[in-house]
């Protein structure tokens, strides 16, 4: 039994070492490939198992990649909104803060829009995504009476 296994060991070495191609004579315009890759690949110049090409994640069920959209920050106090008064054209992701005391929420008007976050207590943020077409919008605090109060102001997107 042990010869057989012996056999058996060296026949399994010798069938290796012929197996591997020899390359120490290969010149630079000889390379050959020495990795595993299936023919259909090899065959392909731009594959490459070294960087595989990886898709873009896609969070959209339409499937067509979108640019992230560019933050703006929004600061909410007793009775103010702190923003700049001029916005680009294109979706915008405001990112609303509650800095005051008393509860806030963020809406903006115009152009068809009318969109809202939900009331935020003090300390407490949320986002909302809005596609911004040229124009003039009305942005208030939509609890009752602030924007009665200074709560409220016009941006012009260009």
């Amino acid at each position: 039994m042990r010869i057989a296994v012996l056999l058996l060991s060296l026949l399994l070495v010798f069938a290796c070492q012929r197996e591997t191609p020899d390359v120490s004579q290969n010149t630079p315009s000889q390379s050959q490939t020495t990795t595993d890759t299936p023919p259909q690949m090899a065959e392909s110049p731009a594959s490459s198992t070294m960087n595989p090409v990886i898709p873009p994640e896609q969070d959209n069920p339409a499937g067509s990649p979108r640019p992230a959209s560019p933050t703006q920050e929004v600061h909410l106090i007793e009775y103010a909104i702190h923003m700049p008064e001029t916005l680009p054209a294109g979706r915008v992701a405001f990112n609303v803060e509650n800095g005051g005391k008393e509860t806030h929420a963020f809406e903006i008007e115009g152009n068809g829009i009318e969109q809202k976050t939900n009331e935020l207590t003090r300390g407490n943020t949320a986002s909302l995504e809005v596609d911004l077409k040229p124009g003039t919008y009305t942005i208030y605090c939509p609890v009752d009476g602030h924007a009665e109060k200074g709560m409220k102001k016009t941006v012009v997107v260009k």
